[in-house]
């Protein structure tokens, strides 16, 4: 059960991404094409960096904790992902903040 725990962080952040986006009706589907452009770029940057730093042996994945999916051969597929569902909830969180600080906003004025 231990090789899903990376796997099951991301799938409760993803759960709550789709939580936020309905619950704050962010309506988060007009905006994928930024969001993936956007998030190419953290993933080549971030990727890069893992990958690197895997292979000078700085860094490392425990093996007990992954599914054992690799990409790259260095990489497993629960990095990838991560580095797609947290930037997306930290999207959403971004987006529901301002939606809910409109509201205060606009009283004081």
């Amino acid at each position: 059960m231990a090789q899903f725990n990376y796997l099951m962080v991301l799938g409760f952040i993803g759960a709550c991404a789709i939580f936020v986006n309905i619950g704050f009706r962010l309506r988060i589907s007009s905006k994928w094409k930024l969001f993936l452009l956007t998030d190419a770029v953290i993933l080549t940057i971030y990727l890069a960096w893992d990958f690197w730093a895997v292979s000078k042996g700085s860094w490392y994945f425990d093996s007990e904790q992954v599914i054992g999916l690799y990409i790259f051969s260095r990489l497993p597929i629960e990095e990838i992902l991560f580095f797609i569902i947290v930037p997306l909830m930290v999207v959403l969180t971004y987006l529901a903040l301002i939606k809910l600080s409109r509201p205060a906003s606009k009283a004081k004025k």
